[in-house]
């Protein structure tokens, strides 16, 4: 897998050096699972700056597993007391809509978090369910805006594909579309404008990557990672910063995180 994923990595920068990419060549890069590592632990900070500058500070640890090809993903609420114990599980599926479970202390129950939830606000920040996970290549109708534009986000410049993004089923999602700015090194969305379902020229949402770098896994393989995002709500002006802290990858995880029983006892065998 490790061999695939450098030979891979070779021959795609090759054919994009000698040859013009379609869109349906940089969402597949972007989304394929060889740039994701088999096994991945991070802890995130998230801050919540509500628009008179008092911010909440949310401390989530993330584990992260791959499965016959597939991707699972569980996040643990640390800070603060009001999601402290709140712990979700993601599971992707071929064919259909992604599994999402949550566990509720207060309640002491597991559910399901429901499609037509996903557009919902995820734990009090400024990210849905939606944003916490890559959408599939087929859920989206892409094409390209401009193939040679530059940007600056975060301090820094980038060449950029310019791409819009409709979904397909817009009952499943919060804005009408998205308009991103794909980084031609990395091939990630630096910049993503959410524009408004029923207003077209109403942007909602601006997503910005503060901080990209290239991060090497255990196993010597390098990875694309955004270490710093920030999300501002343009309704409310109220701002999410995501920032990605100890992250390891490509170490060994026990699949017992990826079950409901950990949801429920937040214990790994």
């Amino acid at each position: 897998m490790k061999i695939l994923k450098s030979l891979f990595a070779t021959a795609f920068l090759f054919t994009s050096l000698c040859f013009a990419q379609t869109v349906e060549e940089i969402i597949s890069v972007f989304t394929d699972l060889d740039r994701v590592p088999d096994y991945n632990y991070s802890t995130i900070l998230i801050d919540n700056i509500e628009p008179n500058g008092n911010v909440e500070h949310m401390f989530i640890k993330q584990y992260g597993g791959g499965n016959n090809g597939l991707k699972n993903t569980v996040f643990d609420f640390i800070q603060p007391p009001r999601a402290k114990g709140t712990r979700i599980l993601q599971a992707e599926k071929v064919g259909r809509n992604d599994d999402r479970w949550v566990y509720l202390p207060e309640l002491r129950t597991i559910r399901r978090i429901a499609t037509a939830e996903r557009y919902k606000s995820f734990v009090g920040s400024e990210l849905t369910y939606n944003d916490m996970t890559l959408r599939k290549i087929d859920e989206d109708t892409n094409e390209i805006i401009s193939d040679s534009e530059n940007v600056t986000v975060g301090g820094s410049l980038y060449n950029c594909w310019k791409i819009k993004s409709t979904p397909i089923k817009l009952n499943e999602v919060e804005y009408g579309y998205r308009i991103s700015w794909f980084d031609k090194k990395t091939y990630i969305p630096v910049r993503v404008e959410f524009y408004d379902k029923k207003d077209p020229k109403k942007m909602i949402k601006l997503s910005e990557v503060d901080k990209l770098e290239i991060v090497t896994g255990a196993t010597g393989i390098e990875y694309p990672l955004r270490r710093s995002t920030l999300v501002t709500n343009l309704i409310t002006n109220r701002k999410s910063r995501v920032t990605v802290k100890d992250f390891k990858f490509d170490e060994p995880i026990s699949d017992s995180y990826f079950t409901q029983t950990w949801l429920g006892t937040g214990k790994a065998k």
